[in-house]
Protein backbone atom coordinates (compact mmCIF):
# COMPACT_ATOMS: atom_id res chain seq x y z
CA UNK A 1 0.00 0.00 0.00
CA UNK A 2 2.86 2.41 0.97
CA UNK A 3 3.67 2.56 -2.97
CA UNK A 4 0.39 2.91 -4.08
CA UNK A 5 -0.03 6.00 -1.64
CA UNK A 6 3.06 7.04 -3.60
CA UNK A 7 1.80 7.09 -6.50
CA UNK A 8 -1.06 8.88 -6.00
CA UNK A 9 1.22 12.05 -4.42
CA UNK A 10 2.80 11.90 -7.67
CA UNK A 11 -0.19 12.05 -9.55
CA UNK A 12 -1.37 15.27 -7.60
CA UNK A 13 1.84 17.08 -7.78
CA UNK A 14 2.00 16.31 -11.27
CA UNK A 15 -2.59 17.45 -11.53
CA UNK A 16 -1.37 20.53 -9.57
CA UNK A 17 1.41 21.42 -12.21
CA UNK A 18 -0.62 21.19 -15.18
CA UNK A 19 -3.05 23.01 -13.69
CA UNK A 20 -0.59 25.84 -12.89
CA UNK A 21 1.12 25.65 -16.61
CA UNK A 22 -2.22 25.71 -18.05
CA UNK A 23 -3.61 28.91 -16.48
CA UNK A 24 -0.56 30.63 -17.33
CA UNK A 25 -0.76 29.05 -20.60
CA UNK A 26 -4.43 31.12 -20.89
CA UNK A 27 -2.67 34.36 -19.38
CA UNK A 28 -0.32 33.92 -22.03
CA UNK A 29 -2.70 33.62 -24.87
CA UNK A 30 -4.67 36.28 -23.61
CA UNK A 31 -1.77 38.75 -23.56
CA UNK A 32 -1.20 37.75 -27.06
CA UNK A 33 -4.53 37.70 -28.37
CA UNK A 34 -4.61 41.61 -27.18
CA UNK A 35 -1.25 42.51 -28.56
CA UNK A 36 -2.13 41.37 -32.12
CA UNK A 37 -5.72 43.12 -32.36
CA UNK A 38 -4.57 46.60 -34.02
CA UNK A 39 -5.89 49.49 -33.35
CA UNK A 40 -9.03 50.23 -35.77
CA UNK A 41 -7.94 53.06 -37.98
CA UNK A 42 -10.33 55.82 -37.98
CA UNK A 43 -11.30 56.65 -41.59
CA UNK A 44 -11.64 60.45 -42.31
CA UNK A 45 -14.61 61.57 -44.17
CA UNK A 46 -12.84 63.93 -46.92
CA UNK A 47 -14.69 66.72 -48.62
CA UNK A 48 -14.77 66.35 -52.77
CA UNK A 49 -11.89 67.71 -54.95
CA UNK A 50 -14.15 71.01 -55.67
CA UNK A 51 -14.44 71.63 -52.00
CA UNK A 52 -11.00 71.34 -51.90
CA UNK A 53 -10.48 73.63 -54.42
CA UNK A 54 -12.57 76.43 -52.72
CA UNK A 55 -11.11 76.71 -49.87
CA UNK A 56 -7.38 77.15 -51.56
CA UNK A 57 -9.18 79.69 -53.29
CA UNK A 58 -11.15 81.32 -50.09
CA UNK A 59 -7.47 81.10 -48.76
CA UNK A 60 -6.02 83.00 -51.40
CA UNK A 61 -8.47 85.65 -51.00
CA UNK A 62 -7.46 86.26 -47.45
CA UNK A 63 -3.95 86.20 -48.29
CA UNK A 64 -4.81 89.41 -51.09
CA UNK A 65 -6.65 90.79 -48.25
CA UNK A 66 -3.19 90.59 -46.38
CA UNK A 67 -4.01 88.33 -43.77
CA UNK A 68 -0.81 85.80 -43.98
CA UNK A 69 -1.73 84.12 -40.69
CA UNK A 70 -4.67 82.33 -42.40
CA UNK A 71 -2.64 79.85 -44.16
CA UNK A 72 -0.89 78.53 -41.15
CA UNK A 73 -4.36 78.59 -38.90
CA UNK A 74 -5.72 76.40 -41.77
CA UNK A 75 -2.99 74.13 -41.96
CA UNK A 76 -2.83 73.50 -38.31
CA UNK A 77 -5.80 72.64 -37.99
CA UNK A 78 -6.31 69.89 -40.37
CA UNK A 79 -4.99 66.67 -40.58
CA UNK A 80 -2.00 65.18 -42.54
CA UNK A 81 -4.50 62.96 -44.53
CA UNK A 82 -6.76 65.99 -44.89
CA UNK A 83 -3.79 68.14 -46.08
CA UNK A 84 -2.54 65.31 -48.65
CA UNK A 85 -6.24 65.51 -50.16
CA UNK A 86 -6.11 69.19 -50.02
CA UNK A 87 -2.77 69.52 -51.82
CA UNK A 88 -3.76 67.07 -54.30
CA UNK A 89 -6.90 68.47 -55.56
CA UNK A 90 -5.20 71.57 -55.81
CA UNK A 91 -2.55 70.20 -57.84
CA UNK A 92 0.46 71.46 -55.22
CA UNK A 93 3.31 68.96 -55.57
CA UNK A 94 3.68 68.36 -51.42
CA UNK A 95 4.44 65.41 -50.03
CA UNK A 96 3.24 65.62 -46.81
CA UNK A 97 3.58 62.26 -45.92
CA UNK A 98 7.12 63.39 -45.50
CA UNK A 99 6.97 67.27 -44.67
CA UNK A 100 5.86 68.96 -41.30
CA UNK A 101 2.84 71.00 -41.34
CA UNK A 102 5.40 73.88 -40.59
CA UNK A 103 6.87 72.98 -43.93
CA UNK A 104 3.57 72.54 -45.53
CA UNK A 105 2.41 75.83 -44.46
CA UNK A 106 5.75 77.62 -45.87
CA UNK A 107 4.77 75.74 -49.97
CA UNK A 108 1.40 76.53 -49.70
CA UNK A 109 2.74 80.44 -48.89
CA UNK A 110 5.41 80.25 -51.47
CA UNK A 111 3.00 78.94 -54.35
CA UNK A 112 -0.18 81.90 -53.05
CA UNK A 113 3.24 84.01 -53.04
CA UNK A 114 3.68 83.00 -57.23
CA UNK A 115 0.36 83.10 -57.59
CA UNK A 116 -0.18 86.50 -56.17
CA UNK A 117 2.63 87.89 -58.55
CA UNK A 118 2.10 86.30 -61.52
CA UNK A 119 -1.78 87.02 -61.15
CA UNK A 120 -0.55 90.59 -60.45
CA UNK A 121 -1.77 93.23 -62.79
CA UNK A 122 1.46 95.21 -64.48
CA UNK A 123 1.82 99.12 -64.18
Amino acid sequence: MNTFDHIRKNIEQIEKLLSKIRADFEVLSKEKASELKKPVKKIEKLPSGEELQQEYEKLYEEIIRGNPNTIEEFIKSKTKTYLKAFCRANNLPIDTTKVSKGGIVKEVTQWMAQRKAITKKAT
